[in-house]
């Protein structure tokens, strides 16, 4: 199997895990209004707005379209970068750019979406500025034979922000999934796991954290 099919089938588990948490949550059926799903833990610090506009994001209106379910990091993030001492940092891997995830079911076909000139906004909450963009993307495209369309999301406003965007056609509806990196996070994940395998090492008996090594000369196999 092809990277390009494993990566399609990996997004496909995480649609038909949003669409189970969304029906969960949200009723067995589509609502007129949009049904937000947040897929990661309400205890990981701000909660980024999602909406969907008509126009650009250049122009976006004036009043969105839909509101989004609001992206949230992953539970592990403040976790660690709070001093979580639970966290194996043996067993945690590189320290990675965080990504929030967040997937909302509208009401509105795909194809109404695209042709009808729409962005998608995210917004960080400010006290002095309550529509603060950290993030936009242009809706744009063709649909593929699968009912599936990926754009962008670019940074605004000086932002290191960005990420894609994952539409899926359902016919008189479509599942939106927002995936948001947050480059900033990883200087303060780096430091944590620093801090936690030092704290590991000064402890008796502690497991001590792996450290990679060169190879030792076998090549790479390459995956078709």
């Amino acid at each position: 199997m092809g990277v390009g099919n494993r990566c399609r089938l990996q997004l496909l588990s995480i649609a038909a895990l949003a669409a189970a948490m969304t029906i969960g949550l949200g009723g067995a059926s589509v609502a007129q209004d949009a049904t937000p799903t947040a897929m990661a833990g309400d205890d990981a610090g701000v909660a980024y707005l999602s909406h969907l506009h008509s126009g650009s994001c250049d122009d976006l209106s004036a009043e969105p379209v839909e509101r989004l379910a609001d992206l949230l990091l992953p539970e592990w993030v403040a976790g660690l970068t709070g001093g979580d001492t639970a966290i194996a940092t043996e067993d945690f891997g590189n320290a990675p750019i965080p990504v929030a995830v967040a997937t909302t079911e509208v009401a509105v076909p795909l194809t109404d979406i695209v042709a009808g000139g729409h962005a998608i906004n995210i917004e960080q909450p400010n006290p002095d500025d309550p529509e603060d963009s950290v993030a936009c993307g242009n809706i744009g495209g063709v649909i593929d034979e699968n009912g599936d369309l990926f754009v962008g999301l670019g940074g605004e406003d000086a932002s290191t922000h960005s990420g894609v965007i994952w539409l899926h056609d359902n016919g008189a509806s479509t599942t939106i999934v927002v995936f948001l990196a947050h480059p900033d996070e990883a200087a303060g994940i780096a430091t944590a796991l620093d801090e936690l395998a030092a704290q590991a090492a000064a402890t008796p008996g502690a497991t001590p954290v792996a450290t990679p090594v060169a190879g030792d000369g076998a090549e790479a196999t390459p995956v078709t």
